[in-house]
């Protein structure tokens, strides 16, 4: 695609789309276990590649979004800090989530199922991840969630990429 590091971003974000339409358990969660090809069906719908608050909608809905942020260490070069950021919400009306005669917050497990994922494992293949906050997230009236936020370090030779 091109020597310019931030390239990069795409094929992060294209990883972890894939990574999460192919999690049987978000797929669940986003109310598409009967979908046949739930990677076609959630991208864009359900789950989005950057921050995305709907306005004036019709039908209840719960969705998973994310976005990057990288810096370079100015110290060393061959380094650099990827941060990941998702933004779990859904309307009120449909927070409480009943599975196996246990009602749990939505977002909750949604984060657990997140958390499962990416904590210790290197999805976007440039490290291992860590969790660095679960806070409360409320995007605007009627909508409650949490955003998460992930740390990782590459320690790739960065430089192949350009500069």
């Amino acid at each position: 695609m091109g020597k310019a590091r931030s390239y990069e971003i795409i094929e992060y974000r294209k990883k972890i789309m894939n990574v999460i339409c192919q999690s049987p358990e978000l797929v669940k969660l986003l109310g598409e276990e009967s979908s046949e090809y739930p990677e076609e069906t959630i991208p864009y719908h359900k789950l989005f590649p950057y921050e995305f608050i709907p306005e004036t909608i019709q039908e209840t809905d719960r969705y998973i979004n994310f976005e990057l942020r990288t810096y370079y260490d100015e110290f060393n070069d061959v380094l650099r800090n990827v941060t990941l950021y998702f933004f779990i919400f859904c309307q009120h009306e449909v927070i409480p989530y009943v599975e196996d005669g246990i009602t749990y917050l939505w977002y909750d497990r949604v984060v657990c199922e997140l958390d499962n994922i990416f904590t210790d494992n290197n999805v976007i293949g440039i490290g291992k991840t860590k969790i660095i906050s679960n806070d409360p997230y409320y995007p605007v009236n009627r909508f409650k969630g949490r955003q998460l936020q992930f740390k990782v370090k590459d320690f790739t030779d960065g430089r192949k990429y350009g500069k």
